[in-house]
């Protein structure tokens, strides 16, 4: 049998614009690493084509041990009361290999 070990997955949506300070604030939160993809689509603030950096989305993605998450919520809140548009969900994941996801990244 597999040990998979209860994680959490953190999924952010926002503008391309935001790609550093996204990524400097996963860091400071020790994450272990992360995923960022481009992201086009719709929904409540219009269409998100891609065509154009003002109408580019990223999608990033990371996995946190539980206890580390809030921190990062309380990081994320702040730039959505800044006025930057965030769509923020954290998802109840099992993960083999664990022990890679709580030691910070190396870069």
């Amino acid at each position: 049998m597999h040990q998979l070990v209860p994680q959490k997955l953190v999924t952010v949506i926002a503008s391309d614009v935001l790609e550093d300070r996204l990524i400097a604030t996963v860091r400071n939160r020790g994450a272990s690493g992360y995923t960022l993809v481009r992201a086009r689509g719709a929904g409540s603030d219009g269409l998100q084509s891609g065509n154009l950096d003002a109408d580019t989305n990223l999608m990033l993605k990371l996995i946190l041990p539980p206890e580390r998450v809030s921190g990062l919520l309380d990081d994320l809140e702040i730039l959505n009361r800044k006025g930057y548009h965030l769509t923020v969900y954290v998802t109840d994941v099992l993960v083999m290999g664990h022990e890679k996801f709580e030691r910070p990244m190396d870069i």
